[in-house]
C-alpha cells in the first residue's frame, strides 16, 4: 500500500474508519459475487452451444428428448424436460377440448420453467446494483465528515494553515476513494451481467417457442387424423 495512505490511516478518525469498513465489507460480497457470476455465466454459454451443436436444425421429439436426457443440467435441457413432464405421450385421437388443455398445460410449465431460470440468472445483480448506488454515496459522506472536521480545526486554532487543513481533507478524500473503489466495478460488472442476461433470456425464450409450435404441430397433425365425431368430443 502507498505510504501516504498508511499515514493517513494511521491518523484516520473513528469515522473514517468505519467507512473504510463498511467499504471493505461492501468490497468482499462484490467481488465474491462478480466472480460467481463469471464462472456460472461462462458454464451456461458453454452448455447453449453444446446444446445447440448436438440438436442440430431439426427439431424433433426423439432428438429433443433423448438431448435433453443427455444434458439435464442447461437451461434448455430443463425447459425442455419441464414440457416433456406434462406431455410424454402422442394420443392416436384428440378431441378440440384436450388438445387446448394440454397446449395450456404444456405452455405452464414452459413458462415457470423460464422464469426460474431468468430468476437463477439474476441473482447477485441487486447487491451489484446496491454497491454501485450507495458506494459513492458513503464515500460523499466520508468526504462530507473530513471536510467538516477541517474546518472545525481552522476555527479551533484560529489558523488555515495547510497543516491544519490537510489531515481532514486527505481523510475525506481516502473515503471517496474507497466509495469509487467499490462503486465502479460494481456498475462494470452489472451492466455487464444484465446484458448477458438479456441475450441468455432472448435465446432462451427463442427456444421455448420452437419447443411450444413443436407440441402444437403435433397435436394439429393428430387433429386432422381424428374422426369429426370424436374432435369435437
Amino acid at each position: 500500500m502507498h505510504s501516504a495512505t498508511l499515514e493517513i490511516l494511521q491518523h484516520a478518525s473513528g469515522s473514517t474508519w468505519a467507512i473504510l469498513i463498511i467499504m471493505g465489507a461492501l468490497s468482499i460480497g462484490l467481488w465474491a459475487i462478480l466472480i460467481r457470476k463469471l464462472i456460472a455465466n461462462r458454464r451456461r454459454r458453454l452448455a447453449d452451444e453444446k446444446w445447440r451443436s448436438s440438436l442440430g436444425r431439426e427439431l424433433t421429439f426423439p432428438a429433443l428428448l433423448g438431448l435433453a436426457n443427455r444434458l439435464p443440467d442447461t437451461p434448455m435441457g430443463r425447459v425442455a424436460l419441464s414440457a416433456f413432464g406434462e406431455r410424454r405421450d402422442v394420443p392416436h385421437s384428440l378431441s378440440e377440448g384436450l388438445a387446448e388443455r394440454r397446449d395450456h398445460l404444456v405452455r405452464e410449465a414452459v413458462e415457470r420453467a423460464a422464469d426460474l431460470e431468468a430468476a437463477a440468472n439474476e441473482r447477485g445483480l441487486i447487491f451489484l446494483a446496491f454497491c454501485s448506488a450507495t458506494g459513492p454515496l458513503i464515500g460523499l459522506l466520508g468526504t462530507v465528515w473530513g471536510i467538516m472536521d477541517s474546518f472545525f480545526q481552522i476555527g479551533k486554532q484560529g489558523s488555515a494553515n495547510i497543516t491544519v487543513v490537510a489531515p481532514g481533507i486527505a481523510e475525506a478524500l481516502l473515503a471517496t476513494l474507497a466509495g469509487l473503489l467499490v462503486a465502479i466495478p460494481a456498475s462494470v460488472g452489472y451492466n455487464a451481467f444484465a446484458g448477458f442476461n438479456r441475450d441468455a433470456e432472448s435465446r432462451l425464450l427463442a427456444f421455448a417457442s420452437e419447443l411450444l409450435c413443436l407440441f402444437q404441430r403435433s397435436d394439429m397433425e393428430v387433429l386432422e387424423n381424428t374422426p369429426l365425431a370424436e374432435r369435437r368430443a
